[in-house]
């Protein structure tokens, strides 16, 4: 099996070595194709399935193992346009994952959750004990637009939310806060309309159905765009659950200040909120000194013990699954504290530095980074995150270190 997982990658390096930028524009037609391939690695120490969900005669067991995880993507993003309303995308992936990160609980109950998507275009290929290889459709819609109106059906990046760490309005496709592969949003099968009811003012639906009708979400907001002012009212249902949310995005000064706010009413009795503070600014120092600060208040949060419970409790790997596909924020503790700060070192050389805490903990998480654009079509990144505080305190403690290293050709 190592041999076919060999094969498979000189398969993926010869397409990606082979295929190249297209670009047609033949009167009404503009057709773009670029093929990329981006390589992840990330090594950590965490929970192994096999432990968690022992086969008969072995012991269950919490204990962490070493994790090595490499993920080789092939993409194939093809865009179109016909004249001035009509417009596409169709994006397909090819990953294959090496590593002994394949048999952690994390890999694993990814797999079982899957794409939650309303048409099942994902599909696993291989999964031996060397290699998983999947195949799946990353981006695919068409869209008319003009002036007032803009309708767009298939499966699409919905893009809510207003905060740079979190985004408790982004309902649809939700990316947690330390992601590695933070611009890798899944996108959701759904309609979005938006028409223009008055100069600046839009009103947009979003319909998302799902496989199945598991966590079904809609959408409907009135969208006001002004010169120093973006803002948004927002009414949604997630499953059963209804919520209510309100964004905006402004200028202070030189500064750009962003909130959100959301009102959760559960199906089960409670109503949560969430609300984010955000704001960023560059500072006149050298190439210009990026600096962020932003807060994250929730009430949607569980006992820090939750999981261990979930895990002890003996439930099969597919109900954890389950349980633990959430599509909004949730958290150990209700109040955090995120800074970044990001600096130009030279032209092709960015350090970047993440710094979130844990008031509630208390615990913390530091992520310093550095960017290289080594040529116009390659760029390499590599970085850490380090995490403190005492063993099951809060959001962080206890957390192993993540190492990872990101490159992507471009072609």
């Amino acid at each position: 099996m190592i041999r076919n997982a060999a094969a498979l990658g000189l398969c993926l390096a010869l397409a990606a070595g082979a295929a190249g930028a297209v670009e047609l524009d033949s009167g009404e037609f503009k057709f773009d194709f670029t093929p990329s391939v981006r390589e992840v690695l990330t090594y950590t120490r965490e929970l192994d399935a096999e432990d968690v969900f022992p086969p008969p005669g072995h012991a269950f067991s919490l204990g962490l193992s070493s994790s090595l995880l490499s993920l080789t993507r092939l993409r194939l993003d093809f865009q179109g346009r016909y004249g001035d309303h009509w417009s596409g995308q169709l994006t397909y992936d090819n990953e294959l994952y090496l590593g002994d990160g394949r048999d952690s609980l994390a890999f694993r109950v990814a797999e079982q959750t899957g794409s939650p998507t309303f048409l099942d275009l994902d599909q696993t290929i291989v999964d031996s004990d060397d290699a998983t290889w999947r195949h799946l459709l990353y981006r695919g819609w068409l869209r008319y637009q003009d002036d007032d109106f803009d309708v767009t059906l298939g499966r699409q990046r919905i893009a809510l939310g207003r905060g740079r760490i979190w985004t408790p309005s982004d309902i649809f496709n939700l990316i947690p806060p330390l992601a590695v592969e933070a611009d890798q949003r899944i996108g959701v099968d759904s309609l979005l309309a938006r028409a223009r009811l008055y100069d600046g003012l839009w009103a947009s639906v979003i319909v998302a159905p799902e496989r199945h009708d598991h966590h079904p979400r809609s959408a409907l907001r009135l969208e006001l765009q002004q010169r120093q002012l973006d803002a948004a009212l927002m009414v949604a249902k997630i499953d059963r659950d209804y919520l209510l949310g309100a964004d905006f995005a402004t200028n202070l000064g030189d500064a750009a200040l962003r909130g959100e706010l959301t009102e959760t009413w559960h199906d089960h009795g409670n109503a949560t909120m969430q609300a984010v503070l955000s704001l960023d600014y560059t500072f006149a120092i050298g190439t210009g000194l990026y600096g962020l600060v932003e807060t994250f208040y929730n009430q949607n949060v569980v006992p820090e013990t939750a999981l261990t419970e979930v895990l002890r409790s003996d439930v099969g790997l597919q109900t954890l699954a389950q349980r633990l596909f959430l599509p909004q924020l949730v958290t150990f503790t209700h109040v955090q504290t995120g800074f970044e700060l990001g600096y130009d070192l030279t032209p092709l050389l960015r350090a970047d530095l993440t710094y979130i805490q844990d008031w509630q903990g208390p615990s913390e998480a530091l992520v310093p980074s550095v960017t290289w654009s080594a040529r116009s079509n390659l760029e390499l990144a590599i970085g850490v995150q380090l995490f403190g505080g005492n063993h099951g305190a809060g959001q962080y403690g206890g957390l192993a270190p993540l190492w990872f290293f990101r490159g992507d050709v471009y072609f």
